[in-house]
């Protein structure tokens, strides 16, 4: 670095460092504490303290107070042998798991003798990316029988979609298997609310002979209380699937993508249905309309997720693989 950028940088704080330290010798004419220094150059006492340190212990060298390399120290970093980050590597392109599956998946087995850090996994995998064929597949999972895992989630309308530009609400609930879906216009998003629809949404599904058996949510208030309340069985929607004798999962926060097939729902709702509509609409005219493409999604429209059937195509084809009773 040439000395002027290095004279330029360091002015600053050479100048806080020289007051402070005669601040210490109470022999400075210009402050009288170190207030006084923090309010004149808007900096904070504990910047003075770790500046200050570094040039005293430097022997009051100007270099001290430049800005240090950032990212770990030399030899913090964990080195693995090829071997290790072949093991590493072949378990990503294998299973298609990310960083933090890697680490549960090799902690603490003791034959494969590598316990390295999320981090560490991170590095590895970088210098060793997918080609452009292994980023276009997809890691897809699908229950074994309809029924197994239900998807539920909520979706907020636009103001705009209505003549009397109120607010209101959609609760999806769809079938992990088949991807029949089911979808009601509710007034509210709170438990009560979503309760009663959600109650609708299982006498439809037992029409088509599916009796479900889990639901996963996301944590909102419709669905749930916070985990450390005692509350939770007492909740709305708790104690309905309690009475229904269906199991609660719910998503990890801030992730959506592990309700992912009824968020996919919202984007496809929200394109072939919802952002068509030129006019402004009644409650009965959309509830027709919602209907009349909820018909369409179900029976007729083809699924790339399903090989291009429909999911009754994939409802009657399970069924004709039980036996008959």
């Amino acid at each position: 670095m040439l000395p002027t950028f290095k004279r330029a940088i360091t002015a600053k704080w050479l100048l806080v460092v020289q007051e402070y330290d005669l601040l210490k010798q109470q022999r400075s004419v210009n402050f009288t504490s170190v207030r006084q220094l923090c309010d004149t150059y808007k900096i904070h006492r504990k910047d003075i303290y770790k500046y200050y340190e570094k040039w005293i212990k430097s022997g009051k060298n100007t270099d001290a107070l430049l800005p240090q390399k950032r990212g770990p120290k030399p030899g913090q970093l964990k080195i693995l042998s090829k071997d290790q980050e072949r093991l590493i590597v072949k378990i990503h392109r294998r299973l298609q798991a990310n960083r933090y599956d890697i680490f549960y998946l090799i902690k603490g087995n003791p034959n494969l003798q590598i316990h390295p850090s999320v981090s560490t996994i991170y590095r590895t995998l970088k210098r060793y990316p997918l080609n452009k064929k292994r980023k276009r597949a997809i890691k897809r999972y699908e229950r074994m029988y309809p029924g197994e895992l239900l998807h539920a989630d909520t979706y907020v309308l636009p103001k705009t979609l209505f003549i009397d530009r109120t607010k209101r609400y959609l609760l999806g609930v769809m079938d992990d298997m088949t991807r029949l879906c089911y979808a009601e216009l509710i007034e509210r998003n709170n438990a009560v609310t979503v309760t009663r629809a959600f109650a609708n949404a299982c006498k439809w599904f037992d029409g088509h002979g599916i009796r479900p058996e889990t639901v996963m949510t996301d944590n909102g208030a419709e669905f749930t209380v916070p985990s450390y309340q005692k509350a939770r069985p007492q909740h709305f929607f708790e104690s309905m699937l309690q009475v229904l004798g269906l199991k609660h999962i719910y998503t990890p926060p801030y992730r959506p993508q592990s309700n992912g097939k009824i968020e996919r729902f919202w984007k496809i709702l929200d394109d072939e249905c919802i952002r068509v509509q030129t006019a402004t609409l009644s409650v009965d005219d959309f509830d027709a309309e919602l209907n009349g493409y909820l018909y369409r999604y179900n029976y007729q429209r083809r699924h790339s997720g399903l090989g291009y059937i429909t999911p009754l195509d994939k409802l009657s084809f399970i069924a004709n693989l039980l036996p008959k009773l």
